[in-house]
C-alpha cells in the first residue's frame, strides 16, 4: 500500500476580507511514489473536505476521482477542484517520482478539521 499523502506546514491560513465568516488554507502535498501499491484509486481509502478545494499539481503527476466519477490522471501544470464533502481518492501515477500538489481550500471560519478519511470498502478492507 502506498505511503499516505502528506501535508507540509501551511502556507496561508487567513480570513477572507472580501468574504467575512469564510477563511484560506494553502498547503503543498506531497504524495509519495507509489512502489509495489496500486496505480488505480479503486479500491483505495479516500477523503473529504468540508472546503471548497482547489488543487493544482506542480510535480509528478496523480491519478485523481472524485465520487463515481472516472479516474482522470493529472500531470504537472494541471489541476481541478472539489466540492464541499465531494469524497475523492488519489494515488501517485508513478511508481519511482513523487508527486506534489498546492491545495487551496475555502472554508466557514472556526473549521478545524479540513480533511475527514473516508471508510474502506470493497476488497481494500
Amino acid at each position: 500500500m502506498p505511503a499516505p499523502a502528506q501535508p507540509a506546514p501551511p502556507l496561508i491560513n487567513e480570513a477572507i476580507a472580501i468574504a467575512p465568516g469564510f477563511e484560506t488554507h494553502m498547503q503543498v502535498i506531497n504524495i509519495a511514489p507509489a512502489g509495489d501499491g496500486p496505480l488505480t484509486t479503486a479500491g483505495q481509502r479516500g477523503h473529504r473536505h468540508p472546503a471548497s478545494t482547489y488543487a493544482y499539481v506542480t510535480k509528478g503527476a496523480v491519478i485523481n476521482r472524485l465520487g463515481d466519477q472516472p479516474e482522470k490522471r493529472f500531470e504537472t501544470g494541471q489541476a481541478w477542484s472539489e466540492t464541499p464533502n465531494q469524497p475523492h481518492y488519489i494515488v501517485n501515477a508513478s511508481r519511482t517520482e513523487p508527486a506534489q500538489l498546492v491545495v487551496v481550500q475555502i472554508v466557514k471560519s472556526g473549521t478545524t478539521v479540513l480533511t475527514e478519511p473516508l471508510p474502506l470498502t470493497g476488497a481494500a478492507k
